[in-house]
């Protein structure tokens, strides 16, 4: 009796298991990947607007002039061109800073 017991325990574990993983593979599949823009030379917001508008949900700027059309972007945290899944989080770096 201890035998099967052992047995069904193994076998609810080894369900769960699968169903835990299932549901990662299904919710990773669900994320869209995104090729990111080139935004270099760009005022901060039209930068960020232009990310978003691609589909990048977690887009920030680095620096305290990040609401400044006065700001031009230097570089972004992700290489433009680069293929990431669109919660990938994206920092916009600006001068002046």
């Amino acid at each position: 009796m201890r035998t099967s017991f052992k047995k069904a325990v193994a076998v609810i574990a080894a369900v769960g298991a699968v169903s835990v993983g299932g549901a990662s593979v299904a919710s990773a599949s669900t994320v869209g990947q995104i090729a990111v823009p080139d935004v270099v030379g760009y005022s901060a917001p039209v930068a960020v607007d232009v990310l978003e508008n691609a589909g990048f949900t977690s887009v920030r700027v680095a620096g305290p002039y990040g609401d400044s059309a006065e700001t031009t972007v230097t570089r972004t945290s992700v290489a433009d061109d680069a293929v990431v899944a669109e919660n990938t989080p994206i920092t916009i770096f600006v001068d002046p800073w």
